[in-house]
Parts: structure tokens; C-alpha cells; sequence
């Protein structure tokens, strides 16, 4: 073999490496989230009265999901701190996949990993919003943050 062939195979087998460990890293599960007081998800749990913010998720979930569930987080905490500390909004993750969250996919038109607000009155459900948008603005954080805090404020004016 000569020079040329050996760099070749070299620098292919650089360029696989790399892949690969991209695409492992990209698409591995994560670790299971837990609701905020560490129990399975119920409907009691997740369903006080005020605005819940859902970041629904499977089991697989790749960087974007997780993104997702995370900028939706932090603008949450940093937009909305007082309501909910005030306990008119509240934060869950939720596996919709798991076999007791599974009504959620009919519940609220699931198809993918997304962000649910609700809005409860009385111990009713009034109005559900899926933010499907939170894809389309992904990776423009000023613009995601401030379509999920309009939304979750038009919910909270309804209180």
C-alpha cells in the first residue's frame, strides 16, 4: 500500500469514529425524569388547580427533546417564579409511554415529545394548549422563551 491508501483509510476511520460517537451520544435514552415529588405521574399529582406546564417526553429521548423539556424549564423559573411559588403554576416531566400516562396521548393529541399547558378550576380541566411550536423555535432561545411564557400567561389570566 502507499501513502495516499494508508492516509485514505486513516482518515475514513477518523471520520467513522466520529460519527459514531456522535450518533451514540445523539440518540442514547437517558436517564428517567421523575415528577417533582418523585412519584409516578397521576392525575391527582398532576393536576392542581392553576397552570400546569408539561413537558411530555418518551423513553428515548434525543438532545433536542431534552432541550426542549429544559429551555421550557428555565423559562418557567426564570418568567413565572412568583406563580409558582405562589402555587398557580406548577412544572412536571411526564413519559408518555409508560403504561399509566399512556391516556395522555389521546388526552392531548400526542405524537411526539412537546409541552402541554393546562389549566384547572375547581379540580376541572378548562383548557389545554400543546406547544408545538417549542420545535419550531427551538435553537432560537429568545423567541422559545417567549412563546412558552405568552402562553402560559393567556392561561394564567384565565384563573
Amino acid at each position: 500500500m502507499n501513502s495516499k491508501t494508508i492516509t485514505r483509510i486513516v482518515l475514513l476511520a477518523v471520520v467513522a469514529v466520529a460519527v459514531g460517537g456522535w450518533a451514540v451520544k445523539e440518540f442514547s435514552p437517558t436517564e428517567d425524569v421523575v415528577t417533582d415529588n418523585g412519584s409516578d405521574a397521576t392525575t391527582e399529582v398532576i393536576y392542581p388547580d392553576g397552570v400546569t406546564v408539561i413537558n411530555f417526553h418518551g423513553e428515548k429521548r434525543c438532545r433536542t427533546c431534552i432541550g426542549i423539556g429544559d429551555l421550557a424549564r428555565k423559562t418557567i423559573d426564570e418568567e413565572s417564579a412568583a406563580e409558582e411559588k405562589s402555587g398557580r403554576i406548577h412544572w412536571r416531566h411526564i413519559n408518555y409511554e409508560e403504561a399509566d400516562n399512556a391516556h395522555f396521548v389521546t388526552d392531548y393529541g400526542l405524537v411526539s415529545s412537546t409541552v402541554v399547558i393546562t389549566l384547572r378550576k375547581d379540580g376541572e380541566e378548562v383548557k389545554w394548549e400543546r406547544l408545538d411550536g417549542v420545535w419550531d423555535h427551538y435553537g432560537d432561545d429568545a423567541t422559545f422563551r417567549t412563546y412558552v411564557a405568552e402562553n402560559v400567561s393567556e392561561l394564567l389570566k384565565q384563573l
